[in-house]
């Protein structure tokens, strides 16, 4: 009998312990429906390596929430990359619970020394509303067995986020052919496109020479590229761009709109920019550059012919009569093949009616005006985004459509060429034209351009559709 009474209360007590275990306070309940979550691009970086990293409040529960202590981020960079979309909910499925999913910091952190550093926590403030103005209580109070204190029917839960270790490693020594950007730690993958908005200038004719740097890194880091300039060459200062929403694989792009002039007629060459960087990926540094640039200036648009730079005077002469000797036959030629062709154009008139020739200009398609064709992207002149540039590359072409009688799938710069060819227009004109569609391409990629390189390029637009 002793011992059937010793069982029946190891029994019991074994019973009570077991739901106890299985009770679930309120706190734990609350903090099982409402939690925060980090997430890191990358735990395990280099010095100067960018990381991307969120922090998101999950609620399943009607809750008020503001932040009352921000992380720390000792030893990096930080740089706020919180755009309007990341104010928008989400909904996400965890263990078959929907829930809320709202951004609160979206940041790029780069890492400024070696060693372990830590993501600091995030705390939030949360009143959660558990009675609403009936009286009635929200299910998850059943059951609740320890007391708790409700202000106007809502409870006040404070969460935070769990402390982040990210590894950061040095970089190796530099090479030989470092760059002031690799002696910076600059960390990425990087592209670069070199563009020159004119070819062929007249003596002080502004152009610009943009450099494109695209890929992943900390763009705000790049300086501009160093660039042996002609001494003729008079340069002012650059404009640069910077992508402001740079995505979560820390991909972005970085501009620099460089305007010069060159008043001394001649052909000059910019040598070959080089940018370099550490890749992480193969763990190296890396140097990237573009073939040569070519200008030429000459005294009259549309004239080929070069003034050469010729030190020795005594041999001047000698030149400028060669010179003037080639314009003499140029024009003999020039004269003969207008000639000819004016020969093999005429029509045979019909009888009883004036014989007609048929002129060397195309026929003018009045259908649409410049005006008209460029009308659309004069509106979106003042408006952020690429939509200017669009619309200005889609009205020069619908331009040249109607004005060439072109079919409507036209457009491809081979197609192009051959359309300017067969109207007959400038070698000169032709440069100009594809080298303003080439630009208006680039700003379309870069996400739009300033209001100043908007005008400009609508009234170089303007005047060369003119000439067309």
């Amino acid at each position: 009998m002793k011992y059937l009474i010793s069982f029946v209360w190891v029994l019991f007590f074994a019973v009570v312990n077991a739901q106890d275990e299985d009770y679930v306070s309120l706190q734990d309940r609350l903090k099982s429906n409402i939690f925060l979550k980090v997430e890191a691009s990358n735990t395990d970086c280099f010095v100067g390596e960018p990381i991307i990293v969120t922090y998101k409040l999950y609620s399943a529960l009607a809750t008020e929430s503001s932040i009352i202590k921000n992380p720390y981020f000792d030893g990096f960079d930080v740089k706020d990359l919180k755009g309007g979309s990341d104010n928008i909910a989400s909904r996400e499925t965890v263990d078959g619970v929907r829930f809320d999913v709202h951004t609160l910091l979206k940041l790029q952190l780069t890492p400024r020394r070696a060693g372990k550093l830590t993501l600091g926590a995030l705390t939030v403030r949360n009143r959660v509303k558990l009675v609403d103005s009936r009286g009635n209580e929200d299910p998850i109070l059943d059951g609740v067995e320890e007391g708790y204190t409700l202000n106007n029917g809502y409870f006040t839960l404070p969460v935070s986020s769990v402390p982040l270790t990210v590894l950061v490693t040095a970089l190796p020594g530099s090479a030989p052919s470092a760059t002031p950007s690799q002696s910076k730690g600059l960390v990425g993958d990087f592209k670069m496109d070199v563009q020159l908005s004119k070819k062929l200038l007249a003596p002080g004719e502004q152009a610009q020479l943009t450099i494109m740097l695209t890929g992943r890194g900390d763009f705000s880091k790049i300086e501009q590229p160093e660039i042996d300039w002609p001494e003729a060459a008079d340069v002012l200062a650059a404009r640069v761009d910077e992508d402001k929403t740079q995505k979560e694989d820390g991909s972005g792009y970085k501009s620099f709109v460089i305007p010069f002039t060159i008043n001394a007629p001649g052909k000059y060459i910019i040598p070959s920019i080089r940018f370099s960087f550490f890749d992480a990926q193969s763990s190296r540094y890396k140097t990237i550059t573009n073939i040569p640039v070519e200008i030429s200036v000459v005294n009259e648009r549309g004239n080929t012919t070069y003034v050469p730079q010729v030190s020795d005077d005594e041999n001047r002469p000698i030149f400028i009569g060669g010179g003037i000797a080639l314009l003499v036959i140029i024009a003999i030629i020039l004269v003969w093949v207008n000639r000819s062709k004016n020969k093999r154009k005429v029509v045979q008139p019909v009888p009883d009616q004036p014989a007609a020739t048929v002129k060397n200009t195309p026929v003018r398609n009045n259908t649409i005006s410049v005006a008209a064709a460029l009308q659309p992207a004069t509106e979106k002149m003042h408006e952020t985004g690429s939509g200017f540039s669009e619309l200005l590359k889609q009205g020069i072409i619908q331009y040249l459509r109607a004005r060439w009688n072109l079919p409507a799938n036209f457009y491809s710069n081979a197609s192009l060429q051959q359309a300017m060819a067969d109207k007959d227009i400038p070698n000169a004109l032709q440069t100009e034209l594809l080298q303003l569609l080439a630009t208006i391409d680039m700003n379309m990629y870069s996400g739009g351009g300033t209001d100043t390189d908007r005008q400009g390029l609508l009234n170089e637009a303007t005047l060369l559709l003119h000439q067309v």
